[in-house]
């Protein structure tokens, strides 16, 4: 076979932006679409808190929204990270009003860059003592936005930047909120890309929603489950213990063209084998060494998985 090279497409394009949250070396990369996997009692809700307080600490989101019918019985594991009023039941609208809200703390945030546009201005003007010669329409604009007390626009949340969110979805298998929903394919195919900005900043071109889903299973056949078109779009799955051949065969029949399945069952019997234990497989690792973990916190490092970072 001989190879030659030729003097044709050989442009690159301009990179763009990733959309990502900044998160610190050893937390996953987000905004993320995980799913969380496990029959009931195995502990979903206390690895979710887990996730959560991790987040908390990092500041990684400004805003966390809670799909679900069973807040109360899960609010010692949630209630510390999630207001009331972002809590909703399962309904056909309630992934909608979620990202309607992200689409208001994007438009909110948009509001403040233009604020903070016309203080600059409003500055300018004051400096170079040309108050007397602002037009009316302005000059009432600047009283209107309390310019003429000489402080600043302030942003609700700690830093100016686009808000970061995250989306959990509990305890809704069968339930109008993935069986009728559109909200759903729209986070499972464009969750990165949820909510746009006019104008990319700190280096996103839109705001974006982490998802975390909470399921018994991984697959149903009945069709009352999460679709493939979701499953095959995840960045992040936890899998706790499943004694049903039948889900276990189906996880590894979709993982084989992401993962090398062999490594995916030595690193699941490992990490499963103790009561409440956890694999996540981490689709976009920041380091090979990084794809698989038991708990969250130990990885399971294999030598074909040769660390390609720089570090």
């Amino acid at each position: 076979m001989n190879i030659e090279e030729i003097n044709s497409y050989n442009q690159n394009p301009k990179e763009g932006v990733n959309n990502e949250y900044p998160t610190p070396k050893n937390s996953f990369r987000q905004p993320c679409l995980q799913m969380v996997v496990g029959v009931r009692n195995t502990g979903k809700s206390f690895l979710t808190s887990k996730i959560l307080a991790q987040a908390k600490k990092d500041k990684t989101f400004n805003r966390i929204y809670l799909v679900s019918p069973s807040f109360k019985s899960n609010e010692a594991y949630f209630g510390d990270y999630i207001n009331p009023e972002d809590v909703y039941e399962p309904t056909k609208d309630s992934i909608d009003n979620v990202i309607k809200c992200v689409e208001e703390d994007r438009d909110e945030f948009e509001d403040f860059l233009n604020r903070m546009e016309l203080y600059k201005q409003f500055k300018k003007d004051i400096a170079k003592k040309q108050i007397m010669n602002i037009r009316p329409d302005d000059l009432m604009l600047y009283m209107d936005l309390g310019f003429l007390d000489l402080k600043p626009p302030e942003y609700k949340y700690d830093k100016i930047e686009p808000p970061k969110s995250l989306l959990i979805l509990d305890d809704c298998l069968g339930s109008p909120a993935i069986l009728q929903s559109s909200g759903l394919t729209k986070c499972a195919t464009l969750n990165r890309h949820i909510a746009p900005l006019e104008t990319a900043h700190s280096g996103r071109s839109a705001c974006g929603l982490a998802v975390i889903i909470l399921s018994q299973s991984y697959r149903m056949s009945s069709g009352q489950g999460f679709s493939r078109v979701l499953r095959e779009n995840l960045s992040l799955l936890t899998l706790f213990l499943n004694k049903q051949e039948k889900q276990l065969e189906a996880i590894k029949e979709e993982l084989a063209n992401v993962v090398d399945v062999d490594l995916f069952e030595k690193a699941y019997e490992y990490a499963t084998k103790e009561k409440h234990g956890s694999l996540t497989i981490d689709f976009k690792p920041k380091c090979n060494t990084m794809t698989f973990r038991k708990d969250l916190n130990k990885l399971i490092k294999f030598p074909e998985l040769k660390c390609e970072c720089n570090k």
